[in-house]
């Protein structure tokens, strides 16, 4: 019993000395994608987390909304050594034109690590062929100024509703919440994910509120989403 109570008391011992943050933090995450909710953002001890491979950060919405902490992440996150994408919510309330401009103006060219990222989540009033036909027309527009076609972020099931198997053919990220990796995201049809969004609610050290990790699928890596 003495000998019991011994080892565990050295094993809680051991346990004290590791941090609150290093028992949260998931080591199979390749990256994150943020946006004002993450509120105030401290770049410099994020760069220092060796899992982040990669950034989204969320530039617009729509046609004429602008993330406000947009600017500074950007410009923090990229001046810290990390690599960085930008981020366009795509609604269904203007038309796509009109909405590529907008984030044409706002996420310059010059300040892109990765290819953008269009985050695609509703539908609403439209058909699923006017939404695909609208969506086609971004993608479009994205590829002819950037150079390169923007990757596709959905959760799996708006997804294989109302994209696949039309758009399987470009990067894919999904948001399928848990860390089973049994339980990774499908793609209805021929082809597969890109990027996993397996939480939203992880906790990374210099970011004061919960925020997405996302994980490659094992057949890519950060070499196939860069800009140049």
């Amino acid at each position: 019993m003495k000998t019991t109570l011994y080892l565990l008391t050295v094993l809680c011992l051991g346990l004290s000395c590791i941090s609150s943050t290093e028992l949260k933090r998931d080591a199979k995450y390749h990256g994150i994608d943020v946006s004002r909710h993450q509120k105030q953002i401290n770049w410099e001890q994020v760069a220092k987390d060796q899992n982040i491979q990669f950034v989204y950060i969320k530039a617009t919405e729509g046609q004429t909304h602008t993330d406000p902490k947009y600017k500074r992440n950007i410009r923090e996150a990229r001046r810290n050594g990390l690599k960085v994408g930008s981020y366009h919510y795509f609604r269904t309330s203007s038309s796509a034109h009109a909405q590529f401009e907008h984030f044409k103006k706002t996420a310059k060219k010059a300040d892109q690590d990765l290819i953008p990222l269009v985050d695609v989540e509703e539908i609403n009033n439209w058909t699923r062929s006017q939404f695909q036909d609208s969506l086609k027309v971004f993608i479009r527009l994205v590829k002819e100024h950037y150079g390169k076609a923007p990757m596709i972020y959905s959760v799996n099931s708006f997804y294989n509703t109302n994209c696949a198997p039309e758009f399987n053919n470009y990067h894919l990220m999904i948001g399928r919440y848990n860390n089973d990796p049994r339980k990774h995201p499908t793609v209805k049809g021929q082809g597969t994910y890109t990027i996993w969004q397996y939480s939203e609610s992880g906790t990374v050290d210099g970011i004061p509120r919960p925020v997405d990790l996302n994980r490659f699928n094992p057949k890519y890596s950060v070499k196939d989403l860069l800009l140049k």
